[in-house]
């Protein structure tokens, strides 16, 4: 009994540790979008490895920073009606933060490329 609760007292001190840990980078005072949850709010993100791993409006410590104030921190932006099919398009769609592009309305000859609704 009390090996078990000395080894739940060190991993909530293990996770404790990491959680006060700073991240690697955090993106701060952006506009956070999320369309999934219907979230929007200016928040920070903390990322550390690779991985968000705190939305908050609390202060985050982080080795670096990005000031996101005025800006939309998303997750990406699906452009469903794409005409750009050179690389300079590419270009300006992921300046504007489209992560993904598909021509929805297109047709070969008179044949749909998708059953209509």
């Amino acid at each position: 009994m009390i090996l078990r609760a000395l080894v739940a007292a060190a991993a909530c001190a293990a996770c404790a540790a990491l959680a006060a840990a700073p991240y690697d980078l955090v993106i701060a005072n952006g506009r956070v979008m999320d369309p999934e949850s219907n979230l929007d709010a200016v928040l920070n993100v903390g990322i550390r490895a690779g991985r968000i791993e705190a939305v908050t409006a609390d202060l985050l410590e982080a080795t670096e920073t990005i000031d996101a104030s005025g800006m939309v921190v998303a997750p990406g932006f699906i452009d469903l009606h794409w005409h750009g099919k050179d690389p300079r398009s590419s270009t300006y769609e992921a300046m504007d933060g489209v992560t993904s592009t598909f021509n929805c309305c297109s047709t070969a000859g008179t044949e749909m490329l998708f059953d209509p609704w």
